[in-house]
Formats: C-alpha cells, sequence, structure tokens
C-alpha cells in the first residue's frame, strides 16, 4: 500500500461492517452535505421567530401577513393535519386542519384575530353544518274565485278580464276563466290552463281566439285557479357566506294546493343555531310533484338581519358597514331602519359598491357625515322573487316567508341532501385529486364531496381491517397506512373510490413520519423507511444502509417525525436526527444530524426549512447562508492492508481559507453572543452558579427544561454560547485510527502533507476529519514521497 485517496464522499450504512464499506461510504456522517461528492457542512440553525407557545410544539404552520408577505405561526401542541381546497380563495387563506378537536375551519383574519399565539382561541369555525333542529310550517293562502265586470278582447286575440275585487294572482299564472254566458260571444272568453299577464290588482288578460270585442259588461265571468290539487312541501337548510350548505330539515307539513296559489311558511329560524359555526342565514326549498319524481327547488336565501356598527357619507355616496358579512353583491336591493343616525335609513336602497365583506356603499342624498361608530340599526335583505319585484324584507317586523312564485322560476334542486359534518373524531386530514379533501377516524376511511370541503356523507366512507394510522394522496391515489398491511384507493369520484390491499406487512409505526417524496410516499415500519408508489409497489427504501437489527438499535421509529427537504426524507427520532436521500446507483445517502426538532415547516414561496425544538417556542431556520457553519464530522471505513505497515504522512484538501462572507458571518455570530446569554440568564434561577443553571422561570414557575443542578462543567451550561475565533482560516481536525485505536490526531490549516506517528505497524486503519470546512479529499500513505503520486 503506497498511498489512499479518499474522494466521492458518502454517508453512513449502519447494516455493512465497516471492513466491507463501499469506497467512500462512512461509518459517521455528521452534519454534512454530501451532494456534491465533498463533505460540506450544514450551517448553524439561526432562531428567526417564535411562536410565542410553550410547550412541546407537535405542528407547525404559517400563513402570510397579506400587508407585507412575512410568516405568520401557526402552532398546536398535538399532531395537527392542515390543508386547502381550491374554493377556499388565496386572498382570505382558508384552511382546514384536524387533530385539535373537532374538525375545523379558519382562515388568516379568523386564526390571527388576536395577540399570540396563534390560531387564537375560538379562531375557527366548526367543520361541517349541524342538522337543521326545527320543521317549517306550512299554512295555504286561500284563493277566492274572482268576479268579472267586463270582458274585452283586442284583434291580436287578447282577451281583458276586469274583476270586481283583487285577483291575487301574478303574471305566469296558469288559470280557468268560465261562466262568461251562452251567448257565442261571450262562451269564446271562456279559457281552460291559459297563462296570464297581470294587468293590475282587479285586471289581467290572456290568449283568446275570436272577433274583437270592445269592452262589455259581464258580471257572471269567473276565474280560478287552473290545474290539479298537488301535496306541497318544504324544508330549509342552514347555508354560510362561504356558500357551505347543510343537510336539509324535515319537511313541513303537507298542504293540498293548486299552482299559483299562496303559502305562508313559518316557525322559521331567526337566528343562527349556538355553537362555533358560520351560519348566517338559510336556504329554503319548495316541494314540486312530477309524474316520476319529487324534488325540493330553491326559493331563496334568506340572510339573518345584521347590525349597523360604522357610518359615513361623501357627496350622497352612503358607507356603511355592519357587524358581520352581509353578502351582497352589486345591485341587490336593502333596508336600514333605526340608525343612530337616522339619515342613514333607506327603503329599497340598492348597492352600488361592495367595499369588502363587511360593507357596502349606496347613493344617498344627505349631507356629507364623517366616519362615526353608529350605536343601532338593523340592515334587512330583500327576498323578492325578482328585482321587478316589490321588495319583501325578510325579519322586518316577521320571519315568515309568503310564497308565491312561479314554479317555472324555480331551476334549482336542493343539492346537500348527503352533506353529512364529518366524524367528530376525525383526523389525519390531507387534500386529494379532484378536490377532495380525506380523513379518517379508526378503521374507517373519509372523503368530503369534491368541492364541497364541508360536506362529507356516509355514504363515502370505506372500512378497512385494520385501524388507520396515516393517509397520504399521491399521484391520483391515496394510500392508507394502518397498523398491519398499506392499502391503496383508486377512482375520480368519491362515490366510485375502491381499495386494495398491498400484500406486504409493513405497519406504520409513526403517522408524523409519513412524508410524500415525490417518488412515493415514505413511512416508518419495522426494518426502515418503507416506500410505495403505484408504478413502482412497494420496499424499503434505507434497505442499503439498514438492517432490520441496525434500524431498531439506532432509533425508536415510533418516535420518527419526518419532513420534506430539498428532495431529502429530514427524520428526527427520540435521541437524534438524519438526513435520508435516495441515490439509485449507491442506495442512498445517510447522515446523522445535530440538531432535534419536533415539528417543522417550508415555506413553498421560499424553499426554507423552519422548524420548532424544546418547549420554549422558538422558529429556528435549517441552514441559512447567513450563519455560521456547524462542525461536520466523517470518519472512514475500516482500511486492511495485505500487509502490516506504518502510515506516515497525510494531507487534507479542503477550502481552509475563511472567505469574506464567512467571517462577516461568524462576527455577526459573536455580536449576538451576549443579548442571547443575557436572555438565558434572565430565565435562570441560579446566576452564575459554578455548574450552571439549572431551570428556569416561566410566569414565575420553575421549568425543568435546561437540566438538573451539578448537570454542567465549570467552563460551559450547555445553553449559552461562546464567541467565535475569528482567524483567516477554517482549520480541520484529523485523526488516525490503527487497530481500532485512535493514535493520532491533529489540527490542519493547509493542504500541505504532514507526518503521522511512526514506531507501530497495523494492517487495520481508519481516518476521520472534523471541523468547519469544505473538504474536498484525504490523502495518506507510507511516507510524503508516496503522496506524491496520489
Amino acid at each position: 500500500m503506497a498511498s489512499v485517496k479518499l474522494i466521492k464522499f458518502l454517508g453512513e450504512a449502519p447494516k455493512i461492517s465497516s471492513e466491507l464499506l463501499p469506497d467512500g461510504a462512512a461509518q459517521t456522517a455528521f452534519n454534512v452535505k454530501l451532494y456534491s461528492g465533498d463533505l460540506l457542512p450544514y450551517r448553524t440553525p439561526v432562531i428567526v421567530d417564535s411562536t410565542e407557545r410553550t410547550g412541546t410544539i407537535k405542528t407547525l404552520h404559517a400563513l402570510k401577513n397579506p400587508s407585507t408577505n412575512t410568516n405568520v405561526w401557526l402552532s398546536w401542541l398535538t399532531e395537527v393535519d392542515v390543508a386547502t381546497a381550491s374554493d377556499s380563495g388565496d386572498d382570505e387563506q382558508r384552511f382546514y386542519y384536524t387533530g385539535d378537536g373537532v374538525p375545523k375551519v379558519s382562515n388568516y383574519e379568523l386564526a390571527t384575530n388576536g395577540s399570540e399565539p396563534y390560531p387564537v382561541t375560538n379562531g375557527y369555525y366548526e367543520l361541517g353544518l349541524p342538522l337543521p333542529d326545527t320543521e317549517p310550517v306550512n299554512t295555504a293562502v286561500s284563493f277566492s274565485v274572482v268576479s268579472a265586470t267586463h270582458y274585452e278582447r283586442d284583434s291580436g286575440n287578447t282577451a281583458t278580464f276586469y274583476g270586481g275585487s283583487a285577483h291575487n294572482l301574478r303574471s305566469g299564472n296558469v288559470i280557468t276563466v268560465r261562466d262568461f254566458g251562452t251567448s257565442d260571444e261571450a262562451k269564446s272568453f271562456n279559457a281552460t290552463n291559459v297563462e296570464i299577464t297581470v294587468i293590475n290588482s282587479t285586471d289581467f288578460q290572456y290568449f283568446s281566439p275570436g272577433d274583437a270585442v270592445s269592452k262589455t259588461a259581464n258580471t257572471t265571468g269567473r276565474a280560478d285557479l287552473a290545474g290539479n290539487t298537488q301535496i306541497r312541501t318544504y324544508i330549509y337548510t342552514w347555508v354560510t357566506p362561504w356558500d357551505e350548505e347543510s343537510i336539509p330539515s324535515l319537511p313541513s307539513n303537507e298542504s293540498y294546493i293548486k299552482e299559483g296559489q299562496g303559502s305562508t311558511v313559518s316557525n322559521l329560524p331567526t337566528a343562527p343555531p349556538s355553537g362555533q359555526n358560520f351560519i348566517r342565514g338559510i336556504r329554503l326549498y319548495r316541494s314540486v310533484v312530477s309524474a316520476s319524481v319529487t324534488d325540493y327547488f330553491l326559493l331563496g336565501t334568506l340572510w339573518f338581519p345584521r347590525t349597523v356598527t360604522e357610518v359615513s357619507r361623501t357627496s350622497n355616496v352612503s358607507t356603511v358597514k355592519f357587524d358581520d358579512h352581509h353578502n351582497f353583491i352589486v345591485d341587490d336591493r336593502f333596508k336600514i331602519s333605526g340608525c343612530s343616525d337616522s339619515s342613514f335609513d333607506i327603503t329599497d336602497g340598492v348597492v352600488t359598491e361592495v367595499v369588502d365583506d363587511y360593507t357596502i356603499k349606496y347613493a344617498q342624498t344627505a349631507s356629507d357625515v364623517g366616519t362615526t361608530a353608529a350605536t343601532s340599526g338593523t340592515m334587512y335583505h330583500d327576498v323578492s322573487e325578482l328585482a321587478t319585484s316589490s321588495a319583501r324584507y325578510w325579519g322586518d317586523g316577521s320571519y315568515n316567508f309568503t310564497d308565491d312564485f312561479l314554479v317555472s322560476g324555480l331551476t334549482t334542486i336542493v343539492p346537500s341532501e348527503n352533506y353529512d359534518a364529518p366524524p367528530s373524531d376525525m383526523q389525519g386530514l390531507k387534500a386529494a385529486h379532484n378536490n377532495i379533501l380525506v380523513g379518517f377516524t379508526s378503521n374507517q376511511l373519509c372523503f368530503s364531496f369534491p368541492d364541497k370541503p364541508h360536506a362529507w356523507p356516509e355514504i363515502y366512507r370505506m372500512t378497512f381491517e385494520s385501524e388507520i394510522v396515516a393517509i397520504q394522496p399521491n399521484a391520483g391515489y391515496v394510500t392508507v397506512l394502518t397498523k398491519d398491511y398499506p392499502y391503496q384507493v383508486s377512482g375520480n369520484d368519491p362515490a366510485t373510490m375502491v381499495s386494495s390491499r398491498i400484500d406486504t406487512l409493513y405497519p406504520c409505526l409513526s403517522k408524523r413520519s409519513v412524508v410524500n417524496m415525490g417518488y412515493g410516499i415514505v413511512w416508518a415500519t419495522h426494518g426502515g423507511l418503507a416506500v410505495f408508489s403505484p408504478s413502482t409497489g412497494i420496499d424499503l427504501i434505507t434497505k442499503f444502509v439498514h438492517d432490520w437489527d441496525t434500524w431498531n438499535d439506532t432509533l425508536d421509529p415510533s418516535t420518527l417525525i419526518g419532513h420534506f427537504y430539498n428532495g431529502k426524507y429530514f427524520g428526527s427520532h427520540s435521541s437524534s436526527s438524519f438526513i435520508f436521500e435516495r441515490d439509485d446507483k449507491v442506495g442512498g445517502f445517510f447522515v446523522s444530524i445535530e440538531y432535534l426538532f419536533t415539528a417543522a415547516y417550508t415555506d413553498t414561496e421560499t424553499g426554507i426549512m423552519y422548524y420548532v425544538a424544546g418547549s420554549n417556542g422558538d422558529i429556528y431556520e435549517w441552514d441559512n447562508a447567513n450563519q455560521i457553519l456547524s462542525p461536520l464530522e466523517w470518519k472512514s471505513k475500516t482500511l486492511v492492508t495485505k500487509d502490516y505497515i506504518n502510515l506516515g504522512a497525510a494531507r487534507v484538501i479542503a477550502d481552509f481559507q475563511t472567505p469574506d462572507a464567512e467571517a462577516a458571518n461568524i462576527q455577526a455570530y459573536n455580536n449576538s453572543v451576549p443579548a442571547y446569554n443575557n436572555a438565558i440568564w434572565a430565565k435562570s434561577i441560579q446566576l452564575g452558579c459554578v455548574n450552571g443553571p439549572t431551570d428556569y422561570l416561566d410566569a414565575g414557575t420553575p421549568v425543568n427544561n435546561f437540566g438538573f443542578l451539578n448537570a454542567f462543567p465549570i467552563n460551559g451550561d450547555g445553553q449559552t454560547r461562546n464567541l467565535k475565533d475569528l482567524t483567516g482560516v477554517l482549520p480541520v481536525t484529523f485523526k488516525l485510527w490503527a487497530d481500532k485505536t485512535l493514535i493520532f490526531q491533529a489540527t490542519v490549516s493547509s493542504s500541505d502533507i504532514f507526518r503521522l506517528p511512526s514506531g507501530y505497524r497495523s494492517d487495520t486503519f481508519e481516518v476521520g476529519v472534523s471541523g468547519s470546512s469544505r473538504i474536498r479529499a484525504i490523502h495518506f500513505g507510507e511516507t510524503p514521497y508516496g503522496l506524491r503520486a496520489v
């Protein structure tokens, strides 16, 4: 053995004997990047923010401040799954989540409406709407036959019926005209099932073929509703400003009624139901009977009245703000009454501009008024059938609804008959293909209705043989991981989903270990990290670096937390962390990492990974380019020579010179040390004790977070920071083992050859390097001369 050159450094492979590791593989690869073949250290994580939440945070998520586009942090002490849907609106950042009590929905405004930590208490609505709890009451309005006073017909076959009293009919009603007499002229005005056009409250016109007849007195004619008598009932649903709709109520009592005859619907809700919901109105439906089926058709959306909170007026344009969502669009009609500034009261007002969800503008001729808080005032919505109809303001004196709507104008069938709320204990929420949300409870897989995140029909649920641990959508499928076998669920519609068992017993041991890596779903199981993809099947992705024994000896997979980081699997568990990167040539890189985390989040806009650790709520940024380099460590395989030799010389090829940018990072770090240490000492009960601080105070209560009395040596307490030397070089520590015993250690500051100790002979060698430089190669041999040929 003249000399050896180590390049193309690889990671650890604990399953392989150190003597049999591939060239470049390591016994130890710590805090090091390997993508280039060189050894590059990761940078020291830096605290960039705080969740302001104490305790072990298990979920971290960020929203964007709409004004600054900076991260606003949400955190939970439980395993929460957060999902979004395409109907949720980027402007409000709506999101759905499970794992924090009942399934919930929130947005930026709700979640951050108060002081941190976020989400604030009650900063959500329950996902799914409650069942309507009352039954409408249906009362038919009696219809009186109308007696005529005259008849008339023009040359266009349009007859006019002159009534002696109010007919209570509407244009479009179908009626029967009869009893005009026995003469041919009078009988020609009789008609069956004709559609009328109302002229005024007593007179109407209809088609009647025949000669023109001038206005002629007749008091025997009668007008009555035509058609068969049918059964009519009503239902209602809850509705939110997000267009979420509940399962319908029970039907009202039946009435027997002719089309065109009116009904009064009473016993309707006058306010939202109790609970944490976003219900702000109801939708009312009427039954329509056909030859084959009875359906319920929408009459209208009835929004509950809102309270005026703020008013202003400029140049005859009034601006009014309400206490909650107004649910208007431009040209809607409304009424305001009882305002503390009565000049803003208006009947048949028309919305000219929607300022935001709470504020509208309308034209109103009156004096200018500066922005003023309103102490009273109520707004009512128009619920008439047409914009040309006389306005009706629901809740203005009565919450009854008068239904005289034409059946010809009813077009929308109730869509929400199966819009069940999700199970109250549902967890694991994920966004799947076709804008479907997926969750699970026990051994049931639950699907939302497509494009309806609040609706979770019970008829869509699938039951599995084993309890579900985690689910993860990928490539148009849903992978279901259980305590036994994994399953693949496929289909484009929740109503037609099918499942198939993957017959390899790889149970999921940790819900939080599951990561969608793009090439497949990865999770912790016995023997390593399992991976499944519909195209490639199932396997242990870590099988080249870990065996079942070494995997379980290295970590407790039930504690593993996984995160997708730059195409790599970043795992943290009860004792340490690691980064695993798949590599089709060598099987993968496995690197040990110094820093633990309990939850992590990657900003998709910037690609930056953030994490939390400990229990004080600090948020760290991982591998920030402006931070100092962390120390790396790498130890080679065991090199066995055929002869006993004495290694006499070595060199380390590395980037020893400190770049200007790195010097600036070190200086910035040193500048931050005093403030950081002062903050630590401020929390400590024992300031400056010889053996370091023990517990720290949280609101005056000792919290055992930093260790115990006498836990730290005199030259360091384990929490505070020390200044870094600011020199022109980044030295590397070189180590040499012979026969598994460390025989040499030295600090190297250049790529020059240096001497190794003499006086021994061995056939078993290992070398190692540590430091904060980029290390490109390690050379060693029997003599300095021999290194020249490397």
